[in-house]
């Protein structure tokens, strides 16, 4: 026999049930149809800069995206805000914290930052939107619900030098203790591991594998630590080295965006992660933005993108030695790493600890952009 709490409960809990039951999923994000052509209509309509916040450190990584993209759609302006990831992220919450959750900074964010996109999708603030190369991306590095996507494969760890100062390539180091040979004492230069959160994570590994005294012998080459992950590269191009300038080789830079030197692949472990973008819910621009986002995944762009010596792609079409196929890599855990900021931080302080702060200005201060916080106008 029933009691009268039982009856309540059949009442109310199994209407309750069978209504949610009825409720229908949510409807799937589609892919988009249209192409490059059919979008660009749309965007022009919108009479309105498109505006976008672009990870990087060297002024360079910019100018080919803006002159190709303005040139391949004349009408759209492109306002592209190029800066460190870590700060270009600090600058959208500050913006949008400051406009009491009314407006973003930007209308899409392209940043190396990924612990970010989970936390704006959580918070509402992304977009959900599929680009027509969707289903060509590995599924790991997109969002499944479309508010996030790897666009193209940064990595560091190859070996990238002056092939003026090296032109035998096999003599160079293919493992990191091989950079302690004399004849690499005082040639070294590499982007500080505190400064920047690619470089740190590449010092990470190094170290989980070869213990801290790798460190230690690495100062005895006295090595010359410069701000920003391109620094290195752009040293050591033959247009920048002379008699008075001994830096020849690096392996915690990247090449993409510098000339007159080589990379050579590593044997040892390196870092790589997806760069990657989204477009914010409430863009001023999103038909701009969408037509951006595509163009950046269209085979145009990806056959520009990247380091050459690398050749990996988020899109599967492009992505020709195979990221997930690497036994040396980990496209996945540089996301992993910078999820645990306390971890992090740590990481970065034991370094800071044996270099010191880094020294040196803002390395995209050769811009007439106002670079963040004052950066260009400290000489630390």
């Amino acid at each position: 026999m029933y009691t009268i709490a039982a009856l309540l409960i059949f009442c109310f809990i199994i209407p309750f049930a069978a209504q949610a039951s009825s409720i229908p999923p949510p409807t799937p994000i589609p892919i988009e149809h249209r192409s490059l052509d059919e979008i660009y209509p749309a965007a022009l309509k919108e009479n309105t800069t498109l505006r976008v916040a672009w990870g990087g450190d060297t002024p360079v990584s910019g100018t080919g995206i803006q002159k190709i993209f303005e040139s391949r759609f004349p009408g759209i302006k492109l306002d592209l805000r190029l800066e460190l990831s870590k700060y270009l992220d600090v600058e959208i919450d500050r913006h949008y914290e400051a406009s009491k959750g009314l407006e973003e900074y930007v209308d899409v964010a392209v940043i190396q930052s990924l612990q970010d996109f989970p936390r704006w999708k959580a918070e509402g603030r992304l977009l959900s939107y599929k680009a027509s190369q969707w289903n060509d991306i590995y599924p790991e590095l997109v969002d499944k619900d479309g508010a996030y996507a790897g666009l193209y494969v940064f990595s560091f760890g190859s070996t990238v030098y002056n092939p003026d100062v090296y032109p035998n390539s096999s003599t160079l180091p293919t493992k990191y203790p091989e950079f302690f040979a004399p004849q690499f004492r005082d040639r070294i230069v590499l982007a500080y591991p505190n400064d920047d959160d690619s470089a740190l994570f590449l010092f990470t590994l190094i170290v989980r594998k070869y213990g801290w005294g790798f460190m230690d012998r690495l100062l005895q080459q006295r090595v010359t630590w410069v701000r920003g992950t391109a620094s290195p590269s752009q040293v050591l191009g033959a247009g920048q080295n002379s008699t008075s300038n001994q830096l020849s080789i690096s392996f915690a830079t990247s090449s993409a965006f510098a000339t007159g030197v080589k990379s050579k692949l590593t044997n040892d472990v390196f870092m790589a992660w997806p760069q990657t973008g989204a477009i914010f819910a409430r863009a001023k621009a999103p038909e701009a933005a969408k037509l951006f986002l595509n163009y950046l995944l269209d085979d145009e762009w990806q056959k520009l993108v990247g380091d050459p010596s690398v050749r990996f792609a988020t899109r599967k079409s492009f992505d020709e030695l195979g990221v997930f196929r690497q036994k040396n890599v980990d496209l996945l855990a540089y996301g992993r790493f910078l999820s645990n900021r306390s971890d992090v931080e740590e990481w970065r302080a034991k370094f800071e600890e044996l270099l010191g702060p880094p020294q040196g200005r803002n390395p995209n201060c050769a811009t007439s952009q106002k670079a963040f916080y004052g950066a260009c106008s400290l000489d630390t």
